[in-house]
Formats: structure tokens, sequence, C-alpha cells
């Protein structure tokens, strides 16, 4: 499922009076890794810390005064308790652990998504440098076009934020809540669509063909996949056929939807490896209606949405449609 809504890394800045005993304390027994800055940032999960290390704190810390950094793969609090557990308090002469981070992806006009999320919240509006140079509690709500099911770099943070005071585990639930409101902001208040897709093979390997699935979804922005669930479709009256059933909403149309399902079912020589079929109020929306003048055939049409999802992917996102296809092909083919 497209992810809006997650916590960012944890941060803490510590002052020492020995950088080298300390920071060869928190490779040796915190497992802490030494990273730039935005790699720190982009590796971090829900589990682990980055701290910046300084020989001189200051009211206002930037990059420029850190002297070392590094990645710990345990929580703010382990780090802490760890380093008191092994009479090493000593080595720290103050530390300040920065704003709690929450991360959130944006469509369309971020700015609109920015001012909404800060009225609601009773927030303040700056670079998102500043606020995490400048604060050492609250939230820091930053904004991203990039997937959050997958690291995100600094490099792909939007540059404004929004800096909230109150409760962290508060404020990400009720974002979560929010989320699809602030969402529809950004695209100016555009209709949703909800739509069903079947996705049949009678090879059975629909966790794969799901995967691919949902990696175009993601990658190409096509919306939100609300569930998925098992079922059966009568192939025949006295016939049925298994089917895994993917409900997405999203603010594309029927057509447009059917038009990357169709590129999906196809490879390059014209084999095909799934059948996608795709429900609009409960009606099924047919292949032949995408017919042109020019293209009637459903293989070159597939062959030419294909060409346009793979225009519209990365090279790594491509790169992974390749293998899953590879997968694909070695085991029913």
């Amino acid at each position: 499922m497209l992810s809006i809504v997650r916590s960012g890394p944890k941060t803490l800045v510590i002052e020492t009076n020995n950088l080298k005993k300390l920071s060869h304390f928190l490779k040796d027994d915190l497992r802490g890794v030494p990273y730039d800055r935005d790699t720190a940032s982009t590796l971090a999960d829900d589990n682990s810390s980055i701290a910046f290390l300084t020989t001189k704190m200051k009211d206002v810390v930037t990059v420029a005064d850190v002297d070392y950094i590094l990645l710990i793969p345990k929580d703010i609090e382990k780090v802490l308790s760890t380093i008191i557990s092994h009479n090493k308090s000593h080595l720290i002469a103050s530390l300040r652990i920065a704003p709690k981070i929450i991360m959130m992806k944006y469509l369309g006009d971020v700015e609109k998504t920015i001012e909404s999320i800060s009225n609601d919240y009773k927030g303040i509006i700056g670079t998102f440098d500043e606020i995490m140079e400048a604060h050492t509690n609250g939230v820091v709500i930053s904004f991203t076009k990039e997937n959050l099911s997958s690291p995100v770099s600094l490099s792909n943070i939007y540059d404004k934020a929004v800096y909230v005071k109150g409760n962290f585990n508060h404020i990400l639930k009720s974002l979560h809540k929010k989320s699809l409101k602030y969402l529809n902001i950004g695209m100016g208040n555009k209709d949703w669509y909800e739509l069903t897709i079947k996705i049949y093979d009678s090879y059975g390997q629909y966790k794969l063909h799901y995967e691919r699935l949902l990696h175009i979804i993601e990658n190409l922005e096509l919306g939100l996949v609300l569930g998925e669930s098992w079922g059966t479709d009568a192939a025949t009256i006295f016939y049925t056929v298994g089917i895994y059933r993917v409900r997405l909403v999203t603010f594309y149309p029927p057509e447009y939807i059917k038009k990357i399902l169709l590129g999906l079912e196809y490879l390059e020589d014209g084999k095909r490896i799934i059948d996608l079929d795709l429900f609009y109020k409960r009606k099924k929306v047919h292949w032949d209606e995408l017919r042109t003048k020019e293209i009637k055939k459903k293989t070159d049409l597939s062959k030419k949405f294909r060409e346009k999802i793979l225009d519209k992917l990365k090279e790594n996102d491509r790169d992974v449609l390749f293998q899953y296809e590879k997968e694909i092909l070695k085991n029913t083919y």
C-alpha cells in the first residue's frame, strides 16, 4: 500500500571533550557506523538513531559545527542508557535531542498542503534545516514526493517544513487519520475513483504479480491500495477460477488505469504473463474501449502502453520491474 505518513529518523547532538574515545565507544559497543548526514538519514529507520558529535555546543548547532556523524542501530533511550551503564557519561559535556520528525508524502501543490497543516496544528513554517537547528523538542513535519515505503534521502525532502509543539505519537496518529484530506488539498480537491483490480493467473504466482502491480502503483503514484482479498470468479456456468482482488482509490479516470494494466499484461515480445481486469462501479472496463484508428490489436495497444510505463519509471525502478518479470517467467514458463 502507498504510505502517506511515517516517522522519520531520530537524532541527538552530543558535545564531547574527547571525540576520539566517544566515537570509538559508539562504534564498538553500540555498532555505530560513520556516515555523512544525507546517507545516515536515508538509511535510518524507526529503530535507529543518528548521533551528531561536536566539540563545542552552541545555541544553534549547524551541520558545519558537527565533527562526526554516526548511525546507531538503537533507539535514543537505548543509546543513552548504554552510555550510562558503561560509565562513559564523563565523555559527554552536554547533549540535545533534536525534534522528532514526521515525513509526509505529497502530491500536487505542496504549498497548499503545508499551509493547511500549519493552520490545523498551529504550526510554524520554516526551512527544514532551520527548524532542526533551532529547536530541542517538538515535532517537525517534513514533506517529500518520494515513496515512503522506501528510504528517503534529505536531498528529496522539500525545503519547507512545519514545526509543531505537542506529543509526537498524538500528532502522528492524527496525521494518519487526516492524510487523505491533505493529499486531496494538494491535488486541488479532485474527485476520487474507487476501482477494483482482479488478478487472474493460471500458474498461481499471485504473490509475484501482486508485488509487481504494487511496484507500478507506487512508483507511478497511481493512488492508494485500500485492501486486498482472495475471491472466485465464474469462468463458465460450471467452472470458477481463483482471483486476487485489489481495491484502489485514485485521482485518475478508469480508462487511464486500464491502459496501465493492459501495458502490464504483455512483455515486449508479445507474451502474455497475466490477466488484469478492471472494474468501476461493478462494471468491467474493457480493453477494446482503448482502441484507436491506428491501433486496434490488443497486443499492439499493450506494447504502446508498456513503453509509456517504462518511460515514466526511474532506471532502478525499471530494473525492479524486469526482475519481477524474470521471476515470473522462471516460475511459470
